[in-house]
């Protein structure tokens, strides 16, 4: 016989699931949907603390020379009469770039050269007078002068010395001819004196007797008389002739002195007319000087070697004002820099050493180049942009050449944009987010 307890638990109605109450389902979906969207902005805010980004104020620019291109102009200006360069061409330091028009520069240097080549072989001429030299001794600027206009001066110098030494020497001749004569008359006057003597010393012994006799009565007075009258004249005939023998020597002596202070009268003129001359060619040689310069000026010369980046200058006939620049040449060995435009704004982000990415943008590839640079140079004031009327300020950048090295075959030049970016450390991403918020609410508050 079996026994049975009553029931001591009630049982539980069913649970109710998801699927019979609509209720529950949406209130577990908005559950789920929290936690992930909570889950998100965690993971978003861990990151936005965690993960750090780099900092970088951006600057255009363009590539530049170091030390600036170098303009190129000339003093004076003038017409142009020929170019020799074209854009992108390499000149060496002296190279001509242009000439002018130097049709009268030309006549004026070649008549200067004529006048002083004569005045040269005109000074030669008168130092050999001078001199007393047989032949003249051209200087080797002339000798050595190839050109018939100085061969044409040496040669009329020469004719002109021998012409003058040839009435030096018809004068020199005369004089002596006279003196030759003179002593010829001395000669002949001597001859009659001592004739002369002898027949004083003949006649005074007939006188001395003549006189004996005339004391003993032995002859008349008158014969007496008559002995001493000849042997007067013959003693006044000898006086006579020492007198024109003392004036025919000093007629020789005025003679040698006359041929002696015509010689010296003629180095005296060559000296004078030496003096002249001398003035002459240091004038002439100022002239000469101005003229080469003035002839020289008209090839307009590269100042240093490099190459040719922009001809500002009109055709063949083309009038170039003074000081114009006419070309524009970026000198050889000059490294490159870049040459940023920064905002005001963000000035102060920068300084000396920092760390700058540039980016050739210009450049056809597929991937924009980057190398890196460094900040080398900062402006203190900003500039103004004449046609915008925004300012900014100049920074340079010096890149390396390991890096420049990195762009291969590319051919960079002046002018060419670039990209400049430049590190100014890493800050949180939060920190990006709600800077430009955190700005405007303290601009609000202060307003």
């Amino acid at each position: 016989m079996s026994y049975q307890f009553p029931a001591l638990v009630t049982p539980l109605p069913a649970a109710a699931t998801v699927d019979d109450d609509p209720g529950l389902a949406l209130g577990h979906t908005l559950r789920l949907s929290l936690v992930v969207v909570g889950a998100l902005v965690a993971a978003l805010l861990l990151m936005g603390t965690v993960v750090r980004v780099s900092g970088a104020v951006i600057g255009s620019g363009r590539l530049a020379v170091a030390t600036s291109v170098r303009r190129v102009a000339h003093p004076t200006g003038g017409v142009i009469a020929q170019v020799f360069v074209k854009e992108g061409d390499r000149v060496r330091k002296g190279e001509p770039i242009l000439r002018f028009d130097n049709r009268v520069t030309d006549g004026s240097a070649t008549m200067l050269g004529q006048t002083v080549e004569q005045l040269l072989a005109n000074q030669a001429r008168l130092i050999a007078e001078r001199d007393g030299a047989a032949a003249i001794a051209f200087p080797p600027s002339l000798a050595n002068n190839p050109t018939l206009s100085a061969r044409a001066a040496m040669e009329e110098a020469r004719r002109q010395f021998a012409l003058r030494r040839q009435l030096r020497q018809a004068e020199a001749n005369a004089a002596r001819e006279r003196v030759r004569q003179v002593q010829q008359q001395i000669a002949s006057v001597i001859a009659q004196r001592g004739a002369a003597s002898r027949q004083v010393a003949l006649v005074r012994p007939e006188l001395n007797a003549m006189r004996e006799l005339y004391g003993r009565g032995l002859v008349t007075l008158s014969r007496m008389n008559q002995t001493e009258r000849t042997a007067v004249e013959l003693e006044g005939t000898v006086s006579s002739h020492d007198a024109d023998i003392a004036q025919m020597r000093a007629r020789i002596a005025e003679l040698n002195q006359a041929a002696l202070e015509a010689e010296q009268t003629t180095r005296t003129q060559a000296a004078q007319e030496l003096a002249a001359i001398h003035a002459q060619l240091t004038d002439q040689s100022i002239r000469s000087l101005a003229t080469a310069d003035a002839a020289d000026r008209s090839l307009l010369r590269a100042p240093y070697a490099g190459i040719v980046e922009k001809l500002d200058i009109a055709a063949v006939g083309g009038v170039v004002t003074p000081a114009q620049p006419v070309a524009e040449i970026v000198p050889d060995g000059d490294p490159l820099i870049v040459e940023a435009m920064v905002s005001p704004n963000d000035i102060d982000q920068l300084h000396r050493g920092q760390r700058a990415v540039v980016r050739f943008s210009g450049l056809n590839r597929q991937t924009t180049p980057e190398v890196l640079g460094e900040v080398y140079f900062i402006a203190t004031e900003p500039t103004v942009n004449e046609r915008t009327g925004a300012s900014f300020f100049t920074v340079k950048v010096r890149v390396a050449e390991n890096q420049l090295r990195r762009l291969g075959d590319v051919s960079l030049k002046s002018g060419m944009p670039a990209e400049t970016f430049f590190e100014t450390g890493r800050r949180s991403l939060l920190s990006y987010l709600f800077k430009p918020l955190i700005d405007q609410l303290n601009r609000a508050f202060r307003d």
